[in-house]
């Protein structure tokens, strides 16, 4: 196992920054040391249920077209959703059918496409029907939690949807009358968690994890994993990781804790706050109001000290989504 010495530098925009869809490269992304690049999207929540303040679902096609129109032209070496794809629907709308829908338009990327599983996708669709339907590149049907490489780094997807008291159930479509979970329930069973052991000592490259609920914070928070300090701990000790991207709480927020980053991107339906408070079109524009973010991680010139590795991370949001820059220097021992 490879201990590393994480020693960050940060550069945080608050206001988010319009990715323009015409193919044009940051530049970062015009340097050949751009070890991956990558589209990120999250709650988008699909459904046919009515719009409030807050959460303009009639528009979730459309924003999530751009997003894979975006993406497409940049040429990103993969993207992923970081669940709560749907949401509970209305009247007698066909769950398989919504799902169908929202999944053709993410499967227009020319390239691999990822899923994370968040508590939404269990409100009208059983588990058995929904596995098979979600598309995970070179991913068996059916697996929640697995890894893949990305040019150069490593990416691990966690599957938190399983309930805090014991035996730690599998989320499934819930019987109204006689609900087994809630939107606050999250945890990792002890089976993904050795898995996750396993993969992390088997990788030799800078390592990203994508979850649906929030690792960082106390695990008393609604929001959190129940036992993300055991998850942090294992990512910790790994030494490679460098950054996890969650969703879940739809405000979006950034720390870092113990040598990781932790990101958790704004909900693309809507960030908890009323829409008419962020965009002058009430959070209706299919562009101008769905927030993603375009991701690159690059190599960074060797320092003059033996042994250190010098990496940059560069999220840079769409519409109402924050963008956010950090060095970061990683010492093996």
């Amino acid at each position: 196992m490879k201990k590393y010495l994480f020693i960050p530098f940060v550069s945080l925009l608050i206001c988010g920054v319009a990715i323009a869809g015409n193919g044009n490269k940051t530049s970062c992304s015009s340097a050949n040391n751009v070890i991956a690049r990558f589209g990120v999207i999250t709650d988008i929540h699909h459904t046919n249920k009515g719009d409030s303040t807050s959460r303009k679902y009639s528009v979730s096609l459309e924003k999530t077209q751009h997003f894979v129109r975006v993406m497409n032209h940049r040429r990103a070496d993969f993207i992923i959703e970081l669940g709560d794809f749907v949401d509970t629907l209305a009247g007698d709308r066909d769950p398989v059918e919504n799902l169908t829908e929202i999944e053709r338009v993410f499967t227009n990327f020319r390239g691999p496409q990822y899923h994370v599983l968040g508590n939404h996708e269990f409100d009208n669709v059983s588990r058995s029907d929904l596995l098979p339907m979600l598309n995970n590149t070179g991913i068996p049907k059916g697996q929640t939690y697995y890894s893949f490489d990305a040019n150069g780094i490593h990416c691990v997807v966690l599957d938190a949807d399983y309930t805090v008291a014991e035996p730690h159930l599998a989320f499934d479509m819930q019987d109204p009358a006689n609900p087994f979970w809630n939107w606050t329930d999250a945890w990792i069973p002890e089976t993904q968690l050795n898995w996750l052991i396993d993969d992390l000592a088997a990788a030799d490259r800078p390592t990203v994890v994508f979850t649906h609920q929030v690792m960082h914070r106390e695990i008393t928070e609604d929001h959190t994993v129940k036992n993300a300090d055991v998850v942090r701990g294992i990512l910790e000790n790994d030494g490679q990781v460098m950054a996890v991207f969650s969703g879940h709480d739809h405000r979006g927020e950034i720390a870092f804790r113990n040598g990781i980053h932790y990101m958790v991107l704004e909900g693309n339906v809507g960030m908890s706050l009323d829409w008419f408070d962020v965009s002058a079109t009430d959070g209706m524009h299919p562009k101008k109001d769905s927030p993603f973010s375009w991701i690159e991680i690059r190599a960074l010139q060797e320092l003059d000290f033996e042994d250190i590795r010098n990496y940059e991370i560069r999220v840079v949001g769409n519409a109402q989504q924050y963008s956010f820059t950090d060095q970061v220097q990683i010492l093996s021992e």
